[in-house]
């Protein structure tokens, strides 16, 4: 039963989705190819610089890993919307922010993962960090995909 009722929830969402379409452009701004920038954890914040070939490329429904250059993990993902970042993850978050969050390969039983974009940046937030268990890793969009 409770398969079955998080098979129609993210059957609601996709749909949602596919529904909100803008006026002139994509209803999905994630899509496009965007580079590591920088990864915040437990650890000392950690900056990269262009070209150092970690990208995270998505299509309509699809995404590619590349570390290093290398393929490393592809499959599809979807947005659902989620206003709970704040509870989840345990920090402030300013109103409008991470109100999304992204789903890789149907995986219902991982930690939540967070998205928000704003000025070609894409940030994931994922994990608890009071717990000294959260990370934030941003990237840049380097290429437009539509």
């Amino acid at each position: 039963m409770r398969y079955f009722i998080a098979t129609v929830y993210l059957v609601a969402n996709i749909i949602f989705f596919i529904g909100c379409k803008k006026d002139g452009g994509s209803s999905n701004p994630i899509i496009g190819t965007w580079e590591l920038r920088q990864i915040q954890a437990d650890m000392p914040t950690i900056d990269y610089s262009p070209g150092n070939g970690n990208l995270l490329i998505f299509s309509g429904s699809g995404y590619e890993k590349y570390t290093n250059g290398n393929l490393v993990k592809s499959g599809h993902y979807v947005l659902v919307s989620d206003a709970s970042a704040e509870a989840t993850v345990g920090l402030v978050i300013p109103p409008g922010q991470f109100t999304n969050r992204i789903i890789f390969d149907d995986d219902l039983v991982s930690s939540k993962t967070f998205v928000d974009i704003s000025n070609n940046r894409l940030t994931l937030l994922s994990g608890s960090f009071p717990a000294d268990g959260g990370g934030k890793v941003s990237y840049e969009r380097i290429k437009d995909n539509h």
